[in-house]
This record gives C-alpha cells, structure tokens and sequence, in this order.
C-alpha cells in the first residue's frame, strides 16, 4: 500500500468514529426520538374516543385492546395539517400498563386536568401511543419526557416515579 492510501484510509476511519460519537450525543438520541414519534401516527382526541368503543357485542375499540405503553399529548391552538406536529403549545407525556385506558381518561377529565381543560376550552389534543414492555415503561418515558423538553409544559416531573415490576 501506498502512503497516499493509508492516509486515506486513516482520515476515513477518523470521520467514522467522529460520525458514530456524534450520534450518540444525548442531544442527537433527542432528536432521533423525536422524529421517530412525529413520524408515528398521532390521533385527534375526538377520533380516539369514537374508537374507545365500536363494538361491545364484538369486544372491539380501544378499551377492549389495552397494552403497557407510553403516550405523547400534544395541544396545538389549530387543527395539524399535513402531519406537521411541531410547533405544539404545550405537551403532556406519561405511561401506564393499561395505556389506552390512561389516554381515555386525560381526555374525560379522569387525569391530567391541564389536558382536559385545553379540550374543554377548544384546543387540538393528539395523541401517540407507544407500545413498550414493562420493564421499560420507566426508561421509555424518561427518554420522551427528555427528548420533547416536556418538563417546561405539563410534566411536573422528569418520569420514571413508579417501579414497574
């Protein structure tokens, strides 16, 4: 091998490892997440309710589909448009085991009252669940707490309070 070509071959391994720790920085894991959950599919509160139940008979709706989650409330003065979720006014992030549950009840007044209010008062509230396993519904709703700064709107806390089993 020529020199020329080592040097090439170092000033790529250099970038690469300069690459792979600015991935791993806490801001850009931040960022990864939000994107992730923006990118999933958010639902307007009224939509969610009109699927809490579709069939007793059936057993079919979200209170018959319960499951350990995480779930992101954005509020937004305006109807989203295009799947743009950013911009929100405020934001409210928590978990259950039994999170379709959980979501119902914020948005009947069972919960977080800042949420009810703001759809009390006419504001958009959407939600994204997300599926997690219990061992990491703690973990799972530091990192969203975290990546969507929601300590500086709904969240008192920065998550993870109860010891999950």
């Amino acid at each position: 091998m020529e020199l020329r070509q080592i040097l090439l071959l170092g000033v790529l391994f250099v970038l690469i490892v300069l690459w792979i720790r600015a991935r791993s920085t806490p801001k850009a894991k931040n960022a990864r997440l939000r994107r992730k959950i923006r990118r999933g599919g958010f639902t307007h509160w009224t939509n969610f309710e009109e699927n809490w139940i579709i069939s007793e008979k059936e057993r079919t709706g979200y209170k018959y589909n319960d499951f350990p989650g995480c779930y992101v409330i954005m509020i937004f003065d305006r109807p989203v448009r295009f799947g743009r979720f950013f911009g929100w006014e405020n934001i409210y992030i928590g978990q259950s085991i039994n999170v379709c549950q959980r979501v119902h009840n914020h948005f009947n007044g069972k919960g977080k009252g800042d949420v009810y209010a703001d759809i009390k008062y006419g504001k958009e509230a959407y939600v994204r669940i997300v599926p997690v396993k219990v061992k990491r519904l703690n973990d799972m709703e530091t990192s969203l707490i975290e990546a969507f700064s929601a300590t500086e709107s709904y969240n008192k806390t920065k998550g993870g309070a109860k010891k999950q089993q």
